[in-house]
């Protein structure tokens, strides 16, 4: 019990007031008595607990809430971990410097202990070491509180996420070296617990471990995968040299927190190195993957001897299989080179070796004997495209396949003597010379040489022999023009294979065009002047009313017109017409020539592919114009028949 004294001193007077002015009493002070006061209640024993302890409001608040919850719980200290007595003396102050986990009394689980088993430990050693349960510090008169604010940050630390990964990944007991590469004794003794102690630090769960030596491949290729491509969430934090808490100013603090943050970079980098190392130390160790590559070679060398004794096997089967391959190749061959020359014989047959009708029995002997020449010394794919050539040309009489005869004649001999040069280079070991083109540019063909080379084609007709040395001989002599010297002579002069390509083109020239060509080739004749009305010719239109009108044997059906035949229609006068002012004389002399070159039995199966063709020959005209005129000559035919 103690004794209080209040002392009541009353106010002073307002500053107007008189003394001497009568003063009312309204009432009189009581008496002062004397009574007992004792401090009670939990707001004076908080306070006198603080002032004892010397702890904030916070921190008294905590303390005893953790006092009432380890009392209320069904704690036993005989689970504690026993302190020893260079932790009790630990300072609050180097909180970042003790371990955490020993002064909770989890020592042994450390990183392994759950949010359960750190929040039973913090009780138990809030239970054992609560200030109110020590003794009172004779030099201070104070209970020692220091252990229980250590116990108090490390509950702290360990308690949040955040902060216990911080102090994880600067653990004082991780050990981080790396065993030596030289150690002896079991691979998986030395490299499992370090390759168990990294894994706390991995963001991906489960961590694939180091296994066995049963491993198999695949398990080994999946460790070593997963630790190749390791994702660390480790953070140095805890290494921070300065706290940015401890200063002031602005700039020092982002100056601090820079240099916080390059250190822990640094540290990350060098962190990661470490572990790149271990597992590429790991692996060129480990004796499983000395294991697979004898594996490995072993199953090539079988895998080898496999293939080899195959390969002893089935060469002579292979052997075999390519003797009848090429035997049925070269039946495909001499099968396909026989069809080829009996087309070819046959077209030779039904258009009288490609020769008019009045040849000689001596040039149809030199004819044949050409065309045994070419049959004999060519390939498969010459034949193949001799007779395609003849197809092509067929529809165009004759001549045309005259000249491709005559071209492949020649195409025929330049690859025997090319040939004969090969086997007399080979017979002396010397080296065929390669074939140089000539880069002399030749004028073009005038129309003076036109004109000599259709005279020297009507001339030398075909199968007459060495022709077409002698129609490039005549074109070269009687081609000149007036006052011609003798290097422009030499630089005209044309090769047998110029003459046989530049009669080709004219072949292929439209019909008005080798007209006139062919006029030009004619001397001039005197203009003669009829005045008598012209007789006209019962004669059926060629290639139309005559196929109609009378039968013709096969051979002369599928043989195109003869070149002296072509002629002589080209230079006789035009039939027997009705007058159209629609059809001027050379139109109407186009459509004759053009229904010659291309007759109705070269078109048996596409009768429309004719008319296309004769519309071409003739400028200026479609083919609906060429339908309408040769039935309006087919009718002017038939009418003259009845009268």
């Amino acid at each position: 019990m103690s004794t209080a004294v209040f002392e009541f001193l009353l106010p002073p007077p307002p500053a107007g007031w008189d003394a001497n002015k009568e003063s009312k009493v309204h009432k009189k002070i009581a008496q002062c008595l004397s009574r007992p006061v004792e401090p009670a209640g939990h707001a004076f024993m908080s306070r006198a607990r603080r002032h004892v302890h010397n702890r904030t409001l916070e921190e008294d608040i905590l303390i005893e809430e953790a006092l009432r919850d380890a009392a209320g719980e069904d704690v036993s200290l005989e689970e504690d971990e026993p302190e020893s007595a260079k932790l009790l003396k630990s300072d609050p102050a180097n909180w970042k410097t003790q371990d955490h986990y020993a002064v909770l009394g989890l020592s042994k689980l450390r990183y392994a202990a759950t949010d359960e088993d750190i929040k039973r430990a913090y009780r138990r050693k809030v239970l054992k070491h609560h200030p109110d349960k020590k003794a009172v510090n004779a030099a201070t008169g104070k209970r020692d509180d220091q252990f229980f604010k250590c116990i108090q940050k490390a509950n702290e630390v360990l308690s949040d996420n955040k902060k216990r990964r911080e102090w994880d990944s600067c653990d004082p007991e991780f050990d981080d070296t790396i065993p030596s590469a030289k150690a002896k004794g079991d691979f998986f003794e030395i490299y499992a617990p370090v390759f168990a102690s990294e894994a706390r630090f991995s963001k991906k769960k489960p961590v694939v471990l180091l296994g066995t030596m049963d491993s198999t491949r695949e398990e080994v290729d999946a460790f070593y995968n997963f630790w190749w491509g390791f994702e660390s969430w480790r953070t140095f934090e805890m290494m921070d040299e300065e706290d940015v808490d401890s200063v002031e100013g602005r700039e020092e603090k982002r100056y601090i927190d820079r240099k916080n943050r390059a250190a822990r970079s640094k540290l990350k980098k060098e962190d990661n190195a470490r572990l790149n190392r271990l597992v590429d130390q790991a692996y060129a160790l480990d004796p499983r993957m000395k294991k697979f590559k004898e594996a490995d070679k072993a199953a090539k060398e079988a895998k080898k001897r496999e293939r080899e004794l195959a390969s002893k096997a089935g060469e002579i089967e292979a052997a075999k299989a390519k003797l009848a391959a090429d035997k049925a190749k070269r039946e495909q061959i001499k099968n396909a080179i026989r069809k080829e020359k009996k087309a070819i014989k046959r077209l030779l047959r039904d258009n009288n070796n490609f020769l008019p009708a009045d040849a000689s029995p001596d040039a149809t002997i030199v004819q044949v004997e050409r065309a045994e020449f070419i049959l004999e010394k060519s390939e498969l794919e010459h034949l193949e495209s001799f007779r395609a050539r003849l197809d092509e040309a067929f529809p165009a009489g004759v001549d045309a396949l005259m000249l491709v005869f005559d071209e492949e004649h020649m195409a025929t001999e330049e690859r025997e003597a090319d040939r004969k040069a090969a086997e007399a280079a080979a017979a002396t070991g010397q080296a065929v010379p390669a074939a140089q083109e000539s880069k002399v540019v030749k004028p073009k063909w005038s129309t003076k040489e036109i004109s000599i080379l259709i005279k020297a084609v009507k001339l030398f007709p075909g199968g007459a022999s060495a022709r077409w040395e002698k129609i490039a001989e005549y074109v070269n002599e009687h081609g000149n023009a007036e006052g011609e010297t003798a290097e422009a002579k030499a630089a005209r002069t044309r090769t047998p294979k110029e003459c046989i390509l530049e009669s080709k083109s004219l072949q292929n020239a439209a019909a008005s065009e080798r007209t006139r060509l062919q006029m030009a080739a004619t001397k001039p004749v005197a203009k003669v002047e009829i005045t008598e009305t012209p007789s006209t010719r019962d004669e059926p239109l060629p290639g139309e009313v005559a196929a109609a009108s009378r039968p013709a044997t096969a051979a002369a059906a599928s043989r195109p017109a003869s070149a002296p035949a072509a002629a002589a229609a080209a230079a006789a006068p035009s039939m027997p017409a009705p007058p159209n002012p629609n059809w001027s004389a050379d139109q109407q002399l186009a459509l004759e020539q053009a229904l010659r070159k291309f007759p109705a039995s070269a078109f048996t199966s596409a009768p429309a592919d004719r008319w296309v063709k004769i519309a071409g020959e003739i400028p200026g005209k479609t083919t609906k114009d060429i339908k309408n005129r040769v039935k309006e000559l087919a009718d002017f035919v038939k009418n003259k028949k009845k009268k």
